[in-house]
């Protein structure tokens, strides 16, 4: 199912076209983890903002959703971000929320396959990889609404930044790709400082790999390690007899229990998820990296069960107290506030994810 939208990603790859807005978005001192995505062609202009308006609907939107009860949205970031998510909207909106949590390719999956069958059971889907071209081909499809079209109140009001929306979504999230290690096993000053210090032989055997197939984001983060360090990097590190796992989560457990001293890549949510249950875990950020950065889209209002509450959540989502709420990991990066990006950070590229097979084979996955 996820393959239908494989020839999306090759429209992403007109960097070409992007390079006037690119360029604007770097005089601005933006962080360069959103360009490709507030570069985008055709990515809206932020409407002139509207307090009155903003408040007015937010009030009949908060009394629809109140009418409609609850809303449930698929989310791929670590489940205590959802949970942190779900606690603080229903306190401060009194609206039932619940989620489900999958990875981004099961996610997109999942949603496509109730779409095609008519079912839409969320209202909203958080999620990461080639969110944008997802989102495109479900707008097409009439299974989704653009987040710049849904009235969405902290849009009205200008307070999200406008060089985060990129029309059919808006990036809420962007966490840095750094080495998770376990603190039992590794020596404080054996801890990892750059990506080929994973290639020494202290680590062989004990490297925890995820399958790229999990995640398009994964993808992302191989492709900058080629680009720098060349398939050398990739021979060393089949040599390193890594530990494959099929996702993030088990790859993370894995370390938690003292299976691996090593996990590469690792986000700080992932690692602060088993951290707080009292792991062993440490998460080192690497100056250059790229990351995941996640993206709402929004369930079209004509074929949302819940759409208000819906609209209500993305809306949450996007002010700066819902967006500090969902990046409060220490090293994830808040779209109010990037300071914390380091300066060697690179945007996910346009296309990436049709390398899939490429890195399969370099990392030794069959």
């Amino acid at each position: 199912m996820h393959q239908q939208f494989a020839g999306l990603r090759n429209a992403l790859g007109r960097l070409a076209q992007l390079m006037p807005a690119a360029m604007c978005v770097l005089a601005l001192g933006l962080p360069t983890g959103a360009l490709a995505q507030a570069a985008k062609a055709g990515a809206p202009k932020a409407p002139p903002a509207n307090p009155q308006a903003a408040a007015q609907e937010l009030e009949a939107l908060i009394k629809a959703a109140r009418a409609e009860g609850e809303v449930l949205f698929y989310s791929s970031p670590t489940e205590n971000v959802a949970t942190r998510v779900r606690d603080a909207f229903m306190k401060k909106y009194g609206v039932k929320a619940q989620f489900l949590r999958l990875t981004g390719a099961g996610l997109l999956q999942r949603y496509a396959s109730e779409a095609e069958a008519g079912t839409f059971a969320a209202d909203v889907i958080t999620t990461a990889g080639d969110s944008v071209g997802y989102a495109e081909e479900g707008i097409r499809k009439g299974w989704i609404e653009p987040v710049s079209a849904a009235r969405l109140p902290v849009l009205i009001s200008g307070e999200f930044p406008a060089q985060f929306m990129t029309g059919p979504t808006a990036i809420i999230q962007i966490s840095p790709w750094g080495i998770a290690y376990n603190t039992e096993k590794v020596r404080r000053e054996d801890v990892p400082k750059d990506w080929p210090d994973i290639l020494h032989p202290r680590f062989n055997g004990q490297i925890n790999l995820t399958n790229p197939r999990s995640s398009d984001a994964h993808i992302d983060y191989w492709t900058i390690i080629l680009d720098k360090y060349g398939e050398a990097f990739f021979a060393g590190l089949r040599a390193q007899n890594g530990r494959q796992f099929n996702g993030g989560v088990p790859s993370t457990n894995a370390l938690a229990a003292g299976e691996g001293s090593i996990q590469v890549p690792a986000t700080p949510g992932q690692i602060q998820a088993v951290k707080d249950k009292g792991a062993p875990v440490g998460w080192v950020a690497i100056d250059y990296s790229t990351g995941v950065e996640i993206h709402v889209a929004l369930t079209h209002r004509g074929k949302a069960r819940r759409p208000a509450a819906g609209r209500l959540l993305a809306h949450f989502m996007l002010t700066e107290e819902g967006n500090k709420i969902i990046n409060s990991d220490p090293g994830s990066v808040s779209v109010y506030d990037t300071k914390a990006l380091s300066a060697g950070y690179q945007s996910p590229k346009p296309g990436a994810a049709s390398r899939r097979e490429q890195f399969l084979k370099l990392l030794g996955f069959s």
